[in-house]
This record gives C-alpha cells, sequence and structure tokens, in this order.
C-alpha cells in the first residue's frame, strides 16, 4: 500500500535526507512503515525529543547546505522539541520538524494530545504549517526545504494529520526540490564596500551566521589576507576563521575580551559578515552602534537583519559565498593600518596564552590547565560541542578553531545542548574526533542520548565539568544577593558508574595532570565516553584565581 507515510519518506529521499532523529510515535506510524524501505536513511532513535530537535540542528549547522530533520509526535513530543527549534531559530540553522497531529476530523474539540502547530510554533520558525490533504505532501514538502534553506535559513515545521498519513495516497506524484535562489551583491555595492575600506583607519571585520562551506571560509582568509584585516568572530561562531592565523583577533559572547571589546569602540569601520547582530556579540546593544565617525557595513542574506541590532551605513543583501569570492577579488592595500592589526591580535595571543605551570590550589581539577591540554590534544578537525554555562568560558576562550574544525553552540543560551549535537555530530561524521563539553546541570538535562551514542556505535567524547551548582545563576546570585543561595545547588549522581551503566567508557578526573592520560584512555576505548572533571564552584570563570 502507498499511504501517506510513503509519500513523505519518497520526498525526502529525494530532497538527499540522508539521516532522521526521532522519537518514535503511534501519530506518524506510516513514516516508521515507510523508512523500512528506504534503508539508505537512517533512523536514529533518541531518548527524549529535545535530543532529537537538538542533534537535527547540529545536522543542519554541520554544513552541506542540508537541513537537519527530525521526527516526533503530536502534543507533548512537540512540546518537547520546542527546544530545539528555538535554537535553530536563533542560531540561523536550517531545520525541519515533522510532527505527528490528531486527524482533522477532530481538530478543535481538545482532542487527546492536540495543540495548534501554526501558534505554538509561529514564533519559533521561519513557517509552521498543517498539511491537509495527502496530494499536497510533496509540495509541502519540497516548500519546506527552500523555507529552511533561502534568505535568512532556519528552522520549518510542518504538521502530519494521522488522517492525511493513513489512507491511500497511490498516484501522488513526487516534487522536484526547488532550485534555492543565489543572492548576489551588486557591482556597485562591492564597489561602495571597498571605498568606505579604503577610507579606514582602524577597520575590523566581524564574522558570523551560518552556512559557510570550508570554500566559502577560504575565501575569506584569502580577503583577508590580501588586505591585511583584523577578523573578529560573532557568539560561538569562533570556527569561520583560523584562531592560529595572524589576523584572528578573539569572540565577540559572554565573558569577551575587555581588550577586544574596546577594540571594537575603537574601530572606525566595521565589515559585519553574515552575523546577526544581536545583544550577545554587541555586548547589550553597547558596541558597533555606529556614531562617533564608526561606519558600519553590514553583509547578510536577509535584509531584513538590517536595523535591527545595529544601523549600518551600508546594508548588502547577500549570500556569504558569493560576497566573500568578490571580496578575495577586491585589491585593498591594508598597510596603512598594519600596526593597528598587529595591536588587535597581540591582545588576542595575551589573552589566549595559558602559563603550563602548576595547577593552581583549586578543590578538584585547574580547568584552565585541563582545557591548556585539551586544545594540544585535539586534531586540527576536531568538532567541538559546548552547552550553556559558566565553563563555556574555558570552550570559548582557550581552544582553537578554524576549518576543517567546527564549533557547535546554542547561539539561544539553551541547556542541554552539547551531548546530543556531539551523537550527532559523531553519527554524521564518523570519522572525526568529537567531543561535547557540559556542565554537570546541563548534562542531567540530555545525558540519556549517551544510549543513543550507545545504539548507534558512535564515539563521542563528553566532557562533563562538575561543580554540583548550576555555575551562572550561581554567580549571579552572588553578585545580585551575597551568600543568599536559592535553587542553585544539586545533588547529582555518580557520573562515572551511570557511564559505565550506558555502556561507554567512564572516568574522573580530579587534578589536571592526570587528564591526558584519561583523554587517551578514552580516545582508546572504542566507545563513547564520558570524563568527569571535578571542579571547584568558586573557579566560577576564566578569571577566577584560588
Amino acid at each position: 500500500m502507498v499511504h501517506g507515510g510513503k509519500v513523505l519518506v519518497e520526498a525526502l529521499h529525494a530532497h538527499g535526507v540522508e539521516r532522521v532523529s526521532c522519537v518514535a510515535g503511534e501519530s506518524y506510524l506510516p513514516v516508521l512503515d515507510a523508512l523500512v524501505d528506504y534503508p539508505d536513511i537512517s533512523v536514529i532513535t533518541c531518548r527524549h525529543e529535545s535530543g532529537a530537535a537538538f542533534m537535527a540542528e547540529s545536522w543542519g549547522n554541520l554544513g552541506d547546505s542540508k537541513p537537519g530533520v527530525a521526527l516526533v509526535t503530536r502534543g507533548p513530543g512537540a512540546c518537547n522539541a520546542s527546544i530545539g527549534l528555538h535554537t535553530a531559530m536563533q542560531a540561523q540553522t536550517p531545520m525541519i520538524l515533522f510532527a505527528g497531529l490528531i486527524s482533522t476530523k477532530d481538530r478543535g474539540r481538545e482532542a487527546f494530545q492536540e495543540f495548534d502547530i501554526v501558534q505554538m510554533f509561529g514564533s519559533l520558525s521561519k513557517w509552521a504549517v498543517e498539511i491537509d490533504d495527502v496530494k499536497d505532501i510533496p509540495e509541502y514538502v519540497a516548500r519546506a526545504f527552500h523555507v529552511a534553506l533561502s534568505g535568512r535559513p532556519g528552522p520549518v515545521v510542518l504538521g502530519l494529520p494521522e488522517d492525511v498519513l493513513f489512507p491511500d495516497a497511490k498516484g501522488v506524484a513526487p516534487v522536484p526540490p526547488k532550485e534555492i535562489e543565489t543572492i548576489i551583491p551588486k557591482e556597485s555595492e562591492v564597489k561602495a564596500l571597498r571605498d568606505m575600506l579604503q577610507k579606514a583607519e582602524k577597520p575590523v571585520v566581524l564574522v558570523g551566521g551560518s552556512l559557510w562551506s570550508d570554500e566559502d571560509c577560504h575565501a575569506l582568509e584569502t580577503f583577508v589576507q590580501k588586505s591585511n584585516l583584523p577578523v573578529a568572530a560573532a557568539f560561538r561562531r569562533q570556527d569561520i576563521f583560523n584562531h592560529k592565523h595572524e589576523s584572528y583577533i578573539g569572540e565577540l559572547g559572554f565573558g569577551s575580551n575587555p581588550k577586544l571589546v574596546e577594540r571594537m569602540e575603537q574601530a572606525d569601520l566595521v565589515l559585519i559578515l553574515n552575523a546577526r547582530v544581536n545583544d550577545v556579540t554587541t555586548q547589550g546593544y553597547t558596541i558597533m552602534q555606529g556614531g562617533g565617525g564608526q561606519k558600519i557595513i553590514h553583509v547578510h542574506p536577509s535584509k531584513e537583519e538590517f536595523g535591527k541590532g545595529c544601523k549600518p551605513d551600508l546594508g548588502i543583501e547577500s549570500q556569504i559565498g558569493p560576497m566573500v569570492r568578490a571580496l578575495a577579488e577586491l585589491g585593498i592595500d591594508g598597510s596603512k593600518w598594519a600596526a593597528w592589526r598587529t595591536a588587535c591580535r597581540q591582545d588576542y595571543e595575551d589573552w589566549n596564552a595559558i602559563d603550563p605551570g602548576q595547577e593552581q590550589d583549586w578543590n578538584g581539577a585547574d580547568v584552565t590547565q585541563v582545557f591548556r591540554q585539551l586544545r594540544e590534544l585535539l586534531p586540527e578537525d576536531a568538532i567541538v560541542t559546548s552547552d550553556a554555562g559558566n565553563f563555556s568560558g574555558w570552550v570559548n576562550r582557550y581552544l582553537h578553531y578554524g576549518r576543517p574544525g567546527r564549533q557547535l553552540g546554542p547561539i539561544s543560551g539553551a541547556m542541554g545542548y552539547a551531548v546530543p549535537s556531539a551523537v550527532g555530530a559523531a553519527i554524521a561524521r564518523p570519522g572525526k574526533t568529537v567531543v561535547g563539553i557540559c556542565g554537570d546541570g546541563g548534562f542531567m538535562m540530555t545525558g540519556q542520548e549517551v544510549a543513543t551514542a550507545v545504539q548507534n556505535k558512535a564515539k563521542p567524547i563528553i566532557l562533563v565539568c562538575n561543580n554540583s551548582i548550576f555555575g551562572t545563576i550561581r554567580m549571579h546570585q552572588e553578585r545580585e544577593y551575597p551568600g543568599r543561595h536559592s535553587a542553585t545547588d544539586l545533588t547529582n549522581p555518580d557520573f562515572v558508574k551511570l557511564g559505565e551503566s550506558y555502556g561507554a567508557f567512564a572516568a574522573r578526573v580530579e587534578k589536571a595532570v592526570d587528564f591526558e592520560s584519561v583523554w587517551k584512555d578514552a580516545l582508546n576505548s572504542g566507545k563513547p565516553a564520558i570524563i568527569e572533571i571535578v571542579m571547584d564552584p568558586h573557579q566560577s570563570t576564566t578569571r577566577s584565581s584560588p
């Protein structure tokens, strides 16, 4: 029988989908049935819908110009997956969530697990819609992929009522993928950009956003090298530019180098490439606001982004690929700002340096010394995923990124991201070293996806920075209400025993000097791994001291 589920899976196959994450649900049984006939589409069964959604977001975030795809059931399943949609929306990640729904004839009666998919996901996605007729499935799927990838990339939600999936759908014709329009800069805009840049004395390039290919990153490096420009990265977008390059000057996020923030204030021109100008990158909308002689050029594939976080003097609507290729062809003499670039770079090198001496006397491992070892041990093509929390200050400050390596982190600040995204990355890139870094609080939200890694023979290494508190909130409590702690103390399981119970390699590091040997044991175990880093709660930021 050709049912609606078969039509849907045929459409996914036609769009080159290689894998889907899911938590099985009765509302979309025909889709699960159809996937049996398409063994080249891997079905990754997760333990919670938030894990499935985070995993799909990681696939869209890894590139290849393909959205990540997740399948969840109605009501509770869709609600659980919403955090992944919010993460994808704020990160501009292409993603498609398919949610099973009640039958259309029962709509509006508050039937079992009923919810309004358009109202619920309207602000969390680029497009949310129910498919009301089986004949429309191919067209809606083609549109979903087009919307997710065009303009500002982002998530799309398609609702699948039971009476659309179960009935006979013989004769429903497939719809080929819709071509994504290439948005290119006008020659006049490139000339205006060049003219403005040549008049600058202290320019800075800020890079961010999604869908950078390795070729795009190489073209950016060519442009920067020719023009002698300093480059900063937007929040959790550090893998766009090689940190070892003499032009890289740091990341604008939480806990940024204060000297970098000063440099951004001193810059007389900021060229923003593909980044969404949000409050984190602008340090609470205090920098890159123009005025005082500072010029702003903003390049983004959606003109709706111009003016959200800053008002550009020149806004160029363009996808990043055509833009950086055009920039790579420009002949701009950057000799007059060479000293400026060198000074900016020195600020970064000073900020990034770690004294390899004795670890400091913390009640636990010196996390700074752990990360010094980690950045020396990671290969150039490693994939690093991180959660939200104070521990991520070390991830952002001390690790080195740049293609072919990757950095995946929740722009939304969602806890629970690191484990499922690391599992997803390890499944998608089985030959890479994948490390997921989280706090104990974040691990306990989605750590069950280690079981998904074991089931799929994926081998991510999860570092759990365990200080037995919600560290970021505790830090804010100490600032606002010193000594008055509430709701931030945590009682945790034995993470080593927990990891072993999943079938993973597991070990505990209580002193930084032991980290390297444990890391190598984890790599050589042939299993997914959990390494617990026992962390002093007083080592709350990269600038803390005993």
